[in-house]
């Protein structure tokens, strides 16, 4: 499995890799690749004292890698939520599926069920968005050729063939609808889609749907989520965001080196009964 993320998200990292190894089942082998920008050793070596027996990879994703993988270092996708289009470049070819899951995350399920979904075809599977169909994200979609009925995708939890993207070159294509679209980025004039918007254009109606409890977010009621994700306004602490979900992840964070860590987050999205 992969993840991505920066100084700024370590907190989040350290409580998704905690999270991961406690309801990891011994009989399910993980490797972790983590690609980053600009993680120092010594954070590392902090995240990799939680993993307890998942291996553990990094990957600087700075311009000398993009230049090595023939890849234009455009400082749009250089951002965090961009490497995970490049997992085909960073895996051998002897490797052919992963699971990418975004680094503001808990996961409480073992993760080979997921691994091993049968993707039917396609190639990835993801669970649909809070915004639930094209024309409700990209406000452009007649213009290229999109059904505005189709359903949209988040893309922060993902089963992903390997050897379909290689041969499709589904990571490249991605990356370059969102370079040539980077005006039209944002939901609503608000939420900025990043690499979502290029996958949604990219793989209209070839994304097999997962249930929800494998990419659940943090402002829906659930008693069973396999993994919980706190994304956009629903951070940990934030309003939308259930009490029973931030109050988890303050428990996983503080078993971490970063113990006591809150986001800080804008005066909209808190919710000032939590700290």
């Amino acid at each position: 499995m992969a993840t991505a993320t920066d100084e700024n998200y370590l907190p989040y990292t350290a409580a998704m890799v905690h999270s991961l190894a406690a309801n990891r089942s011994a009989s399910t082998q993980v490797e972790l690749t983590i690609m980053h920008k600009g993680v120092s050793r010594q954070d590392q070596e902090k995240l990799e004292s939680l993993a307890d027996q998942i291996a553990v990879s990094w990957v600087s994703m700075d311009p000398a890698s993009y230049q090595g993988w023939g890849i234009e270092a455009d400082p749009l996708i250089l951002d965090p939520h961009y490497f995970r289009c490049l997992l085909p470049k960073i895996y051998p070819d002897t490797v052919s599926r992963a699971v990418y899951i975004d680094s503001d995350t808990l996961v409480l399920e073992d993760l080979f069920p997921l691994w091993s979904m049968p993707l039917d075809g396609n190639p990835v599977a993801a669970a649909g968005d809070l915004v639930s169909v094209i024309k409700d994200a990209i406000s452009h979609w007649q213009e290229i050729g999109l059904d505005g009925d189709a359903p949209y995708f988040n893309s922060g939890v993902m089963v992903i063939d390997l050897a379909r993207w290689r041969a499709e070159e589904i990571g490249e294509r991605v990356l370059r609808r969102c370079q040539i679209d980077r005006h039209r980025l944002l939901i609503r004039n608000r939420w900025n889609q990043h690499d979502q918007y290029g996958f949604n254009v990219v793989l209209q109606n070839q994304w097999k749907a997962l249930p929800s409890k494998w990419n659940h977010y943090s402002e829906r009621k659930s008693d069973r989520p396999a993994i919980i994700h706190f994304l956009g306004d629903m951070k940990p602490g934030a309003t939308l965001a259930r009490p029973e979900f931030t109050q988890l992840f303050f428990e996983y964070v503080d078993a971490t080196p970063w113990a006591g860590w809150r986001p800080n987050l804008p005066a909209e999205i808190s919710a000032s009964s939590l700290d």
